[in-house]
């Protein structure tokens, strides 16, 4: 069977500067990535996946050991096309997708493995909606052609689920799979590569000592995959992680893959060490630092403050994120602006039931907009971090103000405790109903409110750098105000229209908004305490 270059072949789906949207090659994706807005593909994990191929090859072909490398490259405003190409025509056959030895990203055919339908590359998730890789819905049929095909067979590298018996041990998850990843993304396809791009001495752990490092497909002999976990040689052993053993099954007449098998190959150890300079961690009592996940109902700018925070002693921002901060502050330093003066911060990553990790939920993608000119101040990030603070305690205002609506209309007997578990929290001698909490959610309050606060606080981003602190903290205080209230209402509203009894929703509302000036009160104070402590 003739070869499939990718390294050549059209297969990366992008967005030109002026144009239609196209695909191109790996060697058109890196010598021209100035004259594309970026990658272009309805999954977010293809997105990710395309970006972390992309940066590997960048690391391979560009020395950026120290800042005054990446400078060079960055102020160049191109990548260098000579090392690019004398790269890819020493290693051509390597990107070959179905070379007969070294298919790209995958291993030969596997005598002892079972050959799947193609849904079990693509991730289907036949019992929840939207799926991860829906191919019925994606692809319209479960063959793929080989350019989309190669797109899924990175995803699934870096995003398989764990679960499920296979050799030489138990599926394992991805290095992506947990977490939510965060991406910086500039104007062109070369300034997100670029801003994600950290020097060597800012990846920690992962830089290489010994001279090891390579990417997956300049193995000449695998190393055997172990249970307890094979630790990254490097940078770019880990930008091109081999989590499973894959093989693509291909009718040779009409050049579409038809099948895959799938194994286990190899797990990252369980040691709480964080690899990732896309995820934000936390620390875990006795297991060392966790990745942050995305919540299935909880949108991901929520977690913005944590994102720009500075590291601390159990948690970290991601490093991309302190890396981009750097940048900032040497500009300024030096006085020369050469980067742009906002980006957005992408959030990416898929989120599993929570009783059966295997089971997907769905996948994501938001867009945070981000002022330069907010990070370089930690007073303003701490200012952002206060907001959302006020916001959450909102928002367990709203929680317990649902409860006790619930509480107070089926058990009439009991309306003076509910009243009072607003102001208090305490049930006082009788127990709240164990179904309160259930119902109460399917009012729909929190879910109103912060849908609501979405836009006020993307302004609030913007205006921070440009304003008075005080005018923007007033206006931030105002719109949860007005949007708690709003939520309330329309949850009353549609109970009165359904015929709920109207003496308790007139005492809940009462008792719901006299505490919501206490709680906007004490987020006032505190956003007035320069000493506050907040993380």
């Amino acid at each position: 069977m003739s070869g499939y270059s990718l390294w050549s072949k059209p297969w990366i789906p992008v967005q030109p500067l002026e144009g239609l949207a196209t695909k191109v090659s790996l060697h058109q994706a890196l010598t021209q990535a100035h004259t594309f807005r970026g990658v272009l593909d309805p999954s977010p994990l293809i997105t990710v996946a395309l970006h972390r191929l992309l940066l590997a090859l960048i690391y391979r072909t560009h020395p950026l050991r120290r800042f005054s490398d990446w400078q060079a490259v960055w102020e160049a405003g191109v990548l260098d096309t000579t090392a690019i190409t004398s790269y890819g025509e020493q290693m051509a056959h390597r990107f070959d997708l179905l070379h007969p030895t070294h298919p790209f990203y995958q291993v030969g055919f596997m005598e002892e493995a079972r050959v799947h339908p193609m849904a079990a590359l693509v991730e289907t998730s036949k019992d929840n909606s939207p799926a991860l890789f829906d191919h019925g819905r994606v692809e319209g049929s479960f063959e793929l052609d080989l350019d989309r095909a190669a797109c899924y067979l990175l995803a699934h590298q870096l995003f398989a689920v764990p679960g499920g018996r296979s050799k030489p041990f138990y599926r394992s998850d991805a290095p992506l799979t947990a977490g939510m990843v965060v991406e910086v993304v500039g104007g062109t396809l070369f300034e997100t590569l670029m801003l994600n791009a950290m020097t060597v001495d800012q990846w920690g752990d992962l830089v290489p000592t010994d001279g090891t490092d390579r990417p997956s497909w300049e193995e000449e002999c695998s190393p055997e995959p172990v249970k307890e976990g094979t630790p990254p040689l490097g940078i770019l052993d880990y930008l091109t992680w081999q989590s499973r053993r894959i093989h693509l099954v291909v009718d040779e007449q009409r050049r579409v893959v038809t099948g895959c098998q799938i194994a286990q190959r190899y797990c990252l150890p369980k040691d709480g060490s964080r690899y990732d300079p896309g995820k934000a961690y936390y620390l875990s009592k006795g297991k060392g630092f966790k990745p942050r996940r995305l919540q299935r109902d909880r949108a991901a700018w929520r977690l913005t403050h944590v994102l720009l925070q500075t590291s601390e002693h159990k948690q970290s921002q991601p490093q991309v994120v302190a890396w981009l901060a750097a940048l900032r502050r040497r500009e300024r330093r030096f006085d020369k602006p050469t980067l742009p003066k906002s980006v957005s911060l992408t959030v990416s990553g898929l989120t599993t039931d929570p009783t059966k990790a295997a089971k997907i939920e769905l996948w994501r993608r938001e867009e945070i907009g981000l002022p330069l000119a907010l990070l370089e101040n930690k007073q303003l990030i701490d200012h952002v971090s206060r907001f959302m603070k006020t916001a959450g305690l909102v928002e367990h205002h709203l929680r317990r103000t649902g409860e006790a609506l619930i509480w107070a209309m089926t058990q009439r007997a009991h309306q003076a405790e509910a009243i009072q578990y607003i102001w208090t929290g305490k049930t006082g001698s009788s127990k709240m109903p164990p179904t309160v909490g259930s119902v109460a959610r399917s009012l729909g309050i929190t879910l109103a409110y912060w849908a609501a606060m979405e836009a006020p606080f993307r302004r609030m981003l913007w205006r921070l750098p440009e304003e008075d602190p005080a005018a923007v903290t007033a206006s931030w205080h105002e719109a949860l105000q007005d949007n708690a209230k709003a939520a309330v209402t329309a949850a009353l509203t549609r109970l009165k229209v359904g015929g709920s009894p109207w003496e308790p929703l007139s005492l809940v509302e009462d008792a719901f908004g006299r505490r919501l000036t206490r709680v906007l009160e004490k987020g006032r104070e505190e956003a007035g305490n320069d000493d506050s402590d907040e993380d």
